[in-house]
């Protein structure tokens, strides 16, 4: 495989206590962001350097940091499940993040209490819930709306279930993986 000093997006992992750490961080053009959970950084570097540090043993795992975008279209056709209502199972004490273009604050998610518990924005680093999409709210409601805008028509997979909404796609529904 040819290699160039095209840059390109990954998201790196180290193994548990890289010695050098410094090194490697070197040979990055651009640190897009610090990812601690998986001691590890996203960022842009040649391939000629990802071809030279693959195997360096301070390196667990390279990807490329694809992008990718909410789609509306599939979800629906795709689950075939039966809701557990009938089971009793409405998501009641249960928290579910939706990591997605960001949670509104829609009726069936705050009438009659607010079940969104909390909010983090990657994208704008806004404090307070929204959605400049309408796909993570769409989301958070059929997992956890209660059906209050409708009167009990259209209710959500876990009706009692709370909410946290974290914004990492875009207003065009865009993101990247890190």
């Amino acid at each position: 495989m040819s290699q160039s000093r095209e840059e390109v997006p990954v998201i790196l992992q180290f193994r548990d206590s890289p010695s050098r750490l410094d090194n490697i961080s070197s040979l990055v053009t651009k640190v897009k962001a610090n990812l601690p959970l998986i001691n590890g950084f996203a960022g842009y570097m040649s391939t000629e350097t990802i071809y030279r540090i693959i195997e360096s043993p301070e390196i667990e795992f390279i990807s490329f940091d694809s992008q990718v975008y909410a789609l509306l279209d599939i979800a629906a056709p795709t689950m075939e499940a039966n809701f557990p209502h009938d089971k009793s199972l409405e998501g009641e004490g249960i928290t579910v993040a939706v990591i997605d273009t960001g949670v509104a604050p829609h009726y069936d998610l705050t009438r009659p209490t607010n079940r969104i518990v909390g909010f983090k924005d990657f994208v704008n680093n806004r404090t307070s819930p929204y959605d400049d999409n309408g796909h993570g709210t769409h989301v958070a409601g059929i997992i956890a709306g209660n059906g209050f805008s409708s009167r009990g028509r259209y209710v959500g997979i876990a009706p009692k279930a709370n909410i946290l909404g974290i914004k990492a796609l875009n207003a065009q529904g865009g993101g990247n993986i890190s």
